[in-house]
């Protein structure tokens, strides 16, 4: 009896031993659902001891380096964990100068029902992103200080309290993330027309309602990377020809007090100051021109008009034209497209 006691408390030292010389992916994902006040606890439990040395000052709130006894003799992967916040989101960043480490890695978070590009090739020549709800993981191989080191960058963006602007739908920088806020049913994936023979990748919120956005990605394959997005009552997309709302205007409320369907003079108000629009004579007829002029950030907030029987009128047969002139003319210009853009552009 004594015999296997011993047995099973050497069995259980061991265990130890080895989890305390290990680091996975896994750990990670652990360590961003741990309380502020834990992390520290949790990666002393996990080998790891306190090391900012290598901090910059607004970048790195805590690094933590893998604790080895005798690193003279020690030959096995280096790991450390940087964590760090900007703006609304955490970051958890995981080196490891191990290659089976990182194809694990890889492969567990594949296995854990990450969404991911199935197209891309998987070696580890070449990034990764994984995607879930409100995380995201890049895994990249790097070269630092002529050596080869793994990096799982974690990053938890901060789920939103309520939306009730459609400025507030700039928070959700992935296709995964505003699924797993609205809900998969109310996302649909579709192509956006940037000319009649460009499309691109994009997610519409809302297809075929009121309250329709459609988002455009920079990075189209993982459907991540926030470009812009539109809101309108017809949408220049694949779905969106067969979905406008040409007799609604689009019901999102937008912090400028811009709406959808809004005249040209109310506009002039709202800015409490004279702005040009693009004429016939410009690939960009009837947009405002890009400006910060006014209260309104024009660069952050494109407007597109729409004017029925009036694109023939003389006072648009040039390059630029005032939106106080158009008003005196009394011409039905209303808000027809709204563009916003995230604030790190």
């Amino acid at each position: 009896m004594k015999r296997i006691l011993l047995l099973l408390i050497l069995q259980i030292f061991v265990a130890s031993i080895a989890r305390c010389q290990s680091f996975t992916v896994r750990d990670l994902v652990t360590l961003a659902s741990q309380p502020s006040q834990n992390i520290s606890h949790f990666m002393y439990r996990n080998g790891f001891v306190s090391d900012n040395s290598n901090s910059e000052p607004g970048t790195i709130a805590a690094s933590f380096t893998q604790k080895i006894k005798s690193k003279k003799n020690y030959d096995g992967p280096l790991r450390s964990v940087d964590l760090f916040e900007k703006q609304d989101a955490k970051y958890f960043i995981f080196h490891t100068s191990s290659l089976q480490e990182y194809l694990d890695g890889a492969q567990r978070l594949i296995k854990s029902g990450f969404a991911f590009d199935k197209a891309v090739n998987r070696n580890p020549d070449t990034p990764m992103l994984f995607q879930k709800a409100n995380i995201s993981i890049e895994a990249i191989k790097e070269l630092v200080d002529s050596n080869t080191r793994y990096t799982f960058t974690l990053k938890e963006k901060r789920i939103p309290d309520s939306i009730a602007y459609a400025e507030d739908l700039l928070q959700f920088d992935s296709r995964e993330f505003l699924a797993s806020y609205f809900g998969e049913k109310n996302v649909r994936e579709d192509l956006y027309y940037f000319s009649e023979k460009e499309l691109k990748k994009c997610s519409v919120l809302f297809s075929g309602t009121k309250y329709q956005a459609a988002f455009i990605w920079g990075d189209e394959n993982n459907f991540a990377n926030l470009s812009y997005i539109v809101v309108s009552n017809v949408l220049p997309t694949k779905g969106g020809e067969r979905n406008g709302l040409l007799e609604e205007n689009n019901a999102w409320k937008f912090r400028s007090g811009i709406h959808s369907g809004m005249r040209i003079k109310d506009l002039l108000r709202l800015n409490e100051m004279d702005f040009d629009m693009y004429g016939n004579k410009s690939d960009l007829a009837f947009m405002v021109k890009p400006g910060s002029a006014g209260k309104i950030d024009f660069k952050k907030t494109a407007i597109m008009f729409r004017c029925i029987n009036c694109y023939d009128n003389k006072i648009f047969d040039q390059p630029e034209i005032s939106a106080l002139d158009i008003a005196k003319a009394n011409l039905p210009l209303n808000v027809f497209d709204i563009i916003i853009y995230p604030s790190e552009r």
